[in-house]
Order: structure tokens, then C-alpha cells, then sequence
């Protein structure tokens, strides 16, 4: 009979978080989930433990914790823009030592750590591997390479089997991101900022999950290694995009607006965004997507935990409109 496993997946509602839920429990894992917000509605049917609380409920995750063999640790503040240093500080950084010592009090086997390629900024002499230098330029990126800093410092102290993932540009069923361009594209209301000849390296879902669970099921101890997980190849922000609208059967984009104008749309945009309380269209962490290049050296997933992606750009996006012309 094979072994059950007992999983806790922090940041379950987010995008990323409710597929690897559904990707456990598909898996015959026993799966319990944490989220500040609601459980998507497809979790009663796949038997989830769920708790909506705060990751930083001392209480609610000791009690979570109690069996389990591995933490998926998803949760952070990510995309609101209007967050302060303070918010992004408490969660992506404070958050996740008093995380790893509670897994260290429930001798949980291993804690996959999701940090973000992020912390590495622009790349500059792409590809980037695990060593390249890290160059964060925003608050989110800063805290993500802090969490890191403080989740290996915790794993070192407490004896904590620790695996950093550093995800590059995920996509698929569910994500926001890929649901804004493709109706900006169908809309024909999408737009560079620049020369758009900048790297980008895509992730599908599905690549992305199964990176996270070899990582998750290497036999022996991996504590402190950090993985880049990201898809077949990089390439230019054009030619993503064109790839996009080639799936979608829509015009590739032509339009070009100056980064100062850019920039200057991004910053009014924030401003708009803090007065009415809402995440802004466009906004300057936006220039990053135009500007950086960022493309990832895969070989160390590759060579230890035999990881392959295998979804094109292509692929993915049609199993995006086939999911969504589903429902």
C-alpha cells in the first residue's frame, strides 16, 4: 500500500497556492491548507483540512502542523502595490522564521521555502544561476531575499531540512497576470513600454508544480539548497507576447509608449490606486516586465532533483483558453 503524506500548503487561495492543493490532493496526499482568505469552492470536494487565518496565528499553525511530513510555504504579500515596507517586512521576512521554528517543534521532514526570481532583479549576464548576484529593486523583492536570509538562518539553528524554489514567470489556469494580457490583447488595448527586447522566462503551472514536488520527495536531507524552477526556454518580452496573441488568434501589438512616459503613467496610477484602495492597471514595478532581463540557469534542478519542463509557451497559453472555454 502506498504511504500516505500529510502536506501543509501556506498561501492556499493565491493562484500558485490552490494548484498545488489540488496537485497534492490528486496525489493522494492529505493535504492541510492556509489562507488569510476564503478556500476556493472546489476545496470541499477534494477533502482539505482548511483554515483561513492569518500565517501569523502562532496557534492555528501549531495545530496545523501536528503530522505533517512537508510545509509548501506560498504565502506572502506580493501583489499589493500599496503595501508598506512594514507589511511586506512582517510576512515575507518575520513571518517565515517563526514559521521554520514551528516546523522544527513538529519535526516536519522538509519546508519547501517559495521565494521568487525577483531577488536576482535584472540579470545581467543571463542566463542566471543559483550563485548569480541578487539586485532587488522593489519591496516585495527586498523582503523575498531578506525571507530567504532568515529562513536559512532559522533552518541552520533549529536543525530544519530547508529547500529555497525560486519561480520564474509562472503562468496558467486561475492566474491573474495571464488573465489581465490575454484581455488586454483581445481588447486590443495592450502596449510595450520600451524596445520590449528584454528576457523573459515563462513557467506553466503544471511544470512548475512538479518542479515542486520532486523537490518535495528527494530521499536524502537537502537542507539549504536553493533551486531556480522555470520553463523550456527564455525568451524576448516580444516574442512572448506575440505568442500570446498568436494562441488567441489576435493581432500581435504594435504600440510603444517611451519609459518616461511609462513611468510617469505607473507613478499616477499608484497615486490613484492609494486614494481609491485598489491595485492600479499599470504601475512602475510594471517597467521591470520591460526592462529586466530575466532568463535562468535550470541545471541544478535539472541535475538533482531530475526536473524537465515540458510545456511550450504555446501549449500552455491553449490549455489556458481551453480551460477557460470549459467553464
Amino acid at each position: 500500500m502506498t504511504e500516505v503524506r500529510r502536506a501543509l500548503v501556506t498561501g492556499a487561495s493565491g493562484f500558485i497556492g490552490a494548484h498545488c492543493v489540488r496537485f497534492l490532493a490528486g496525489r493522494n496526499w492529505r493535504v492541510r491548507a492556509l489562507d488569510i482568505h476564503p478556500a476556493p469552492n472546489d476545496f470541499k470536494s477534494l477533502d482539505v483540512e482548511f483554515a483561513q487565518a492569518d500565517l501569523r496565528d502562532s496557534s492555528t499553525l501549531t495545530a496545523l502542523l501536528q503530522g505533517v511530513d512537508v510545509v509548501f510555504h506560498l504565502a506572502s504579500v506580493h501583489l499589493d502595490v500599496g503595501a508598506s515596507y512594514a507589511e511586506f517586512e512582517a510576512v515575507n521576512v518575520a513571518a517565515v522564521s517563526a514559521l521554520v521554528a514551528a516546523c522544527a517543534a513538529a519535526k516536519v521532514r522538509r519546508l519547501l521555502h517559495v521565494s521568487s526570481v525577483g531577488v536576482y532583479g535584472h540579470v545581467e549576464h543571463p542566463p542566471a544561476d543559483e550563485s548569480a548576484p541578487l539586485h532587488p529593486e522593489n519591496d516585495y523583492e527586498r523582503t523575498k531575499r531578506a525571507g530567504e536570509d532568515a529562513a536559512r538562518e532559522a533552518a541552520r539553528r533549529h536543525g530544519v531540512d530547508l529547500v529555497v524554489v525560486r519561480p520564474s514567470w509562472v503562468y496558467g489556469i486561475g492566474c491573474p497576470r495571464t488573465e489581465k494580457l490575454i484581455g488586454a490583447l483581445r481588447r486590443g488595448r495592450f502596449f510595450y513600454i520600451g524596445a520590449a527586447r528584454n528576457l523573459r522566462h515563462p513557467v506553466f503551472i503544471s511544470d512548475f508544480l512538479e518542479g515542486m514536488w520532486l523537490a518535495a520527495n528527494v530521499a536524502e536531507p537537502l537542507a539549504g539548497a536553493t533551486f531556480n524552477i522555470a520553463g523550456p526556454r527564455w525568451m524576448t518580452v516580444q516574442e512572448m507576447v506575440t505568442t500570446f496573441a498568436t494562441a488567441i488568434n489576435a493581432r500581435p501589438p504594435t504600440l510603444r509608449m517611451p519609459r518616461s512616459v511609462g513611468y510617469a503613467a505607473g507613478w499616477l496610477a499608484e497615486l490613484v490606486g492609494a486614494v481609491l484602495k485598489i491595485n492600479p492597471p499599470i504601475s512602475r514595478r510594471t517597467l521591470a516586465f520591460f526592462e529586466n532581463d530575466n532568463a535562468f540557469d535550470i541545471s541544478a534542478a535539472r541535475t538533482r532533483l531530475k526536473y524537465e519542463p515540458r510545456v511550450d509557451l504555446l501549449e500552455g497559453v491553449r490549455c489556458v483558453l481551453q480551460a477557460s472555454a470549459g467553464h
